[in-house]
Order: C-alpha cells, then structure tokens, then sequence
C-alpha cells in the first residue's frame, strides 16, 4: 500500500504544475522538426521500402490476387485450346495431302469424343472404339 500512497502523492503535487507559456503553441513545429531530424538520419533505401510497404497496405492484395489467377488461367486456357485447335488442322491437313484417309471434318464447338475412323488404305485394319460403359435399356437409377 505504500506505493499506491506514493503514487498519489505524487499526482497531488504534479496537479499545480503547468507548462510554460507558449508550450503548446511551438509544440506542433518542434514535433515536425524532430521527425525532420530523425528521418534524415536513416537511409533512402529503408524509406523508400517503408513508403511502399504503407502503400501496398491499402491495396486490396487478395482481391488482385485473384483477379489475376482468373485472367491467368482464362489465358492458359484459350492457349490450349488454340494449339489443339491448330494441331488439328496441321494432322487433318497432312492426311489430305498424303491422300491416305478420308478428311474428317469436327466443328471445333462440338465436344471432344472419340470417334471411329475406317482406314480406306489397305495397310491399316480397321479400328473400333468402344464405350466405357456398356450400353443397357435398364434405367440408370432404381427407385
């Protein structure tokens, strides 16, 4: 209890004390001279990081992030699926020209489903595709 009594004490004989006239009003420009002095002191480089990482701080990073995944992989995307597209011309293009098979002819829209093609050569047998699932006149579900 003798500390609290100190304590007290000392607040009763801080309560007269006041600053001097004209405290408060240089306060403010000795502040800014302080923080002038001290900024100065550092390196360019420390500020420089300081000033971008306050920067980046009210930058929504996530909501970027994002959008930038989104933009990425739309791009990636329509990359695979030009040079699919244009691979296969370049094959359907080079089967025309040797005069082997037959052109085929798949709307670049429709779906990508394997499909069975008859070699008209005689060196190649003919090939069949088959379903992954057998075809049945059952319904799928049972209730």
């Amino acid at each position: 209890m003798s500390e609290l009594s100190d304590i007290q004490k000392l607040i009763r004989l801080k309560r007269y004390e006041q600053p001097p006239e004209g405290y408060f009003d240089d306060f403010l420009l000795e502040f800014q001279q302080r923080q002038r002095v001290e900024m100065l002191k550092r390196p360019l480089w420390h500020i420089a990081w300081e000033r971008a990482n306050m920067w980046l701080e009210s930058v929504r990073v996530p909501a970027l992030a994002y959008a930038a995944i989104l933009v990425a992989a739309v791009g990636i995307t329509g990359v695979v699926v030009n040079s699919q597209n244009h691979a296969a011309a370049r094959s359907a293009l080079a089967i025309n020209a040797s005069g082997n098979m037959p052109a085929v002819s798949i709307a670049p829209s429709a779906p990508t489903v394997p499909v069975a093609t008859v070699s008209t050569a005689a060196k190649f047998p003919p090939s069949y595709v088959l379903e992954k699932r057998p075809v049945s006149y059952d319904a799928p579900f049972s209730f």
